[in-house]
């Protein structure tokens, strides 16, 4: 039997201390309720405070603000993503394919300009992404990356076996594409910079879950476990959670994923690596591992992603850090096997169509979410568009927003359960290769 293992974010961890917050534990009245303390939520607060100075914003999170998905990912701002599932046959698809991607520079260009503005120390890297394969059974795939980014307008390099080595300190992977435009950052650092850098008037409210929320004459009602909170107007940026509140539980649902962080490298690794400046891997492959060596000398594995609505219990996220561990042996077999320091687990939403929630609800209740595992600059322009929607302010990047489709249906539970366990089951299979 597995030891079990703490779930022990290395990102938050390594953070340092953050601000606290008190929880609601008294009636609120507020004009902006916004639930959800990540990246959408921040965003959206500080939208709300420049367009509305005298305004009292109420952000409410059902943990510690910035500690929950958003300080727990993988640290990508994605400005070009992978165009793996977009179908790009289609003159619909290409059109939400190049919204996105609009969406998704934007985003990196407000995150960036809010961090050099506050001096927020992430560790932000404009570093370019690689998808990179070590199968050459994924190689069209590359290709095909390669193609669709230089025919959208995007900066694209495939890089070789020879490249691949040299730039990654590994002779693991064979081929590779690497396009600019987007970050690599310490997730937990950013959302906490950004979550200190609010301005007075957004009173963050902790550990105060929403547990219902319903219109009620001129407002809405949020219930919580201890009071109530009634505002004009309510954003809902809980990403996988949005189920919970009864929204779009018919399209979107959770996927568990979980990550290990080495110690810092040695003298000798770094030697090993061959001194390599930090960079961001991401695979070709549904399920294939994504990677990273920090900015400060440490190497991240992702490359386990189940349904498991409940979460990950303390035995089975042990079993996941021996899987990342085998990952770090195949890329670097000189990896010790007490590297790794901290091994967590995170929810992402995704939809089967890999399109966003982004819409109201009523004409007081907006909605932003499912990211698709590239929340850190979408969900943070989408964040700030769902406050332009709610308020009548017009832009081309809001009418990008709005020109994208629904999340797709999804059956019902169970029937939803067996089939997405069969799905991953089978990805995991075609991507055992790449993990």
């Amino acid at each position: 039997m597995a030891h079990s293992v703490a779930d022990i974010c290395g990102w938050v961890a390594l953070a340092g201390d953050y601000q606290t917050h008190p929880s609601v534990d008294h009636d609120q009245l507020a004009d902006w309720a916004v639930i959800g303390g990540g990246f959408t939520g921040l965003a959206a607060a500080r939208r709300i405070a420049e367009l509305e100075p005298d305004a009292r914003i109420v952000l409410l999170d059902g943990k510690r603000i910035g500690q929950g998905a958003s300080g727990r990912n993988s640290g990508f701002a994605v400005a070009n993503e992978s165009p793996g599932h977009a179908a790009l046959s289609t003159a619909d698809g290409r059109a939400d394919y190049a919204a996105l991607n609009a969406l998704d520079h934007a985003g990196v260009d407000e995150l960036k300009h809010l961090v050099q503005r506050h001096k927020i120390e992430c560790q932000w890297e404009d570093t370019g992404s690689i998808h990179a394969a070590a199968d050459p059974r994924n190689f069209d795939k590359l290709h095909h990356h390669a193609q669709t980014f230089a025919d959208m307008g995007m900066n694209a390099t495939v890089m070789d076996e020879a490249a691949l080595r040299k730039r990654l300190g590994t002779d693991h992977y064979k081929l590779g594409v690497l396009s600019t435009g987007g970050a690599l950052v310490q997730p937990a650092a950013l959302a906490k910079g950004l979550a200190g850098s609010l301005p007075d008037q957004v009173e963050i409210f902790e550990n105060s879950p929403v547990l219902d929320l319903k219109s009620d004459g001129g407002g809405v009602v949020l219930t919580l476990r201890a009071a109530n909170v009634r505002a004009a107007k309510v954003i809902v940026g809980v990403n996988a959670f949005m189920p919970r509140l009864g929204v779009y539980g018919d399209r979107v649902f959770p996927l568990a994923l979980s990550a290990s962080l080495t110690r810092q490298l040695t003298d000798a690794e770094e030697g090993a690596v061959s001194h390599a400046a930090s960079w961001g891997v991401l695979s070709p492959q549904s399920l294939g591992a994504t990677m990273r060596l920090t900015k400060d000398r440490r190497i991240l594995i992702r490359n386990t992603a189940e349904y498991d609505p409940s979460g990950l219990n303390p035995s089975t996220l042990a079993l996941r850090r021996k899987q990342h561990y085998q990952g770090l042996r195949k890329r670097f077999p000189w990896m010790a096997d007490d590297a790794i320091e901290y091994t967590w687990s995170g929810n992402i939403c995704i939809s089967r169509n890999s399109k966003p929630i982004f819409e109201n609800l009523s004409d007081k209740v907006f909605a932003a979410g499912c990211y698709n595992a590239s929340g850190v600059s979408r969900g943070t322009v989408m964040g700030k568009l769902i406050v332009d929607l709610a308020s009548g302010e017009p832009s081309g990047l809001l009418d990008n927003a709005l020109s994208l489709r629904r999340p797709g249906w999804i059956p019902p539970r169970p029937f939803f359960d067996v089939g997405i366990r069969t799905r991953l089951a089978f990805e995991r299979l075609k991507g055992r290769t790449e993990n």
